[in-house]
């Protein structure tokens, strides 16, 4: 088999999870557990994923690969990492770079939003990336990707306010960075056909929801389906979340539930 239909077949089985906070204090991870990660867990992550043979690769790869100018490892798999918390910076970065990792950042456009005012609203809002740390990561080869501009339900606005969050946002972050914006990932993994359709119109190349879509990457680039890591989990269901059939089943799932919820309300 050549070099580019071994990497045809390995991007079927690219593997994309999501992740958001990564935390040292262990109280906060128990209260947070749906979307908090402790750091001794997350570095326990990247050892099993090293351990596998996997190689981090970005959506920005994926798009070369598709352009026929890279091709991909045995074992590629994404790191998504939403809402650019600061401990992507102070927590992911540093242990990312030991073991010659790279990931995916989804960010807000409104820099002048510096903390979380979207998670916890009975705790102090969690501090996020300032322009620098995101000029370092992006610097550093991790993608960085737009989340919105103010972290809205996009569902739940009209068209023109969802066109000017998805947009805008974009635009904003490619001024910081002086670079191509093509990702884009959906606050609350919501997505709809408009939505997808304006995250098209805007210049994106992907998009991420969480449990909708698809179970491989290529089938619908706006609508692309992640697993998600939180704090839920031990290490053996960790091990499991990576494994094909896993994908699978959680898809045919997400499908049942929608099929019965449909049909419970006609």
């Amino acid at each position: 088999m050549s070099d580019n239909n071994k990497s045809i077949g390995n991007s079927k089985k690219i593997r994309i999870l999501m992740y958001h906070h990564i935390s040292r204090d262990k109280k906060f991870v128990t209260r947070h557990k749906n979307i908090a990660v402790h750091i001794e867990e997350f570095k326990l992550h990247l050892e099993i994923l090293q351990r596998f043979g996997y190689t981090t690769i970005t959506f920005r790869d994926y798009s070369l690969f598709k352009d026929n100018k890279l091709n991909l490892p045995r074992k590629p798999i994404i790191l998504t990492f939403d809402d650019g918390y600061e401990s992507i910076y102070t927590e992911v970065f540093p242990l990312m770079e030991y073991y010659g990792m790279k990931g995916v950042i989804f960010i807000l456009g409104d820099k002048e939003i510096k903390y979380s005012m979207w998670d916890f609203p009975e705790l102090e809002p969690l501090p996020l990336l300032n322009e620098q740390q995101i000029l370092e990561l992006h610097e550093a080869g991790f993608e960085i990707g737009a989340h919105t501009l103010t972290h809205s339900d996009l569902t739940t606005l009209s068209r023109e306010k969802a066109w000017d969050e998805i947009s805008r946002s974009r635009m904003l972050l490619e001024i910081l960075l002086g670079s191509p914006i093509n990702t884009f990932a959906y606050t609350y993994g919501k997505v709809n056909p408009l939505l997808k359709e304006l995250v098209r119109e805007a210049g994106y190349k992907h998009a991420c929801g969480t449990y909708s879509g698809p179970p491989t990457i290529d089938k619908d680039p706006y609508e692309i389906r992640r697993i998600l890591i939180n704090g839920n989990q031990n290490l053996t269901s960790y091990v499991m979340k990576l494994q094909r059939p896993y994908i699978y089943a959680e898809w045919l799932w997400w499908k049942y539930k929608t099929i019965f919820y449909k049909n419970n309300n006609k």
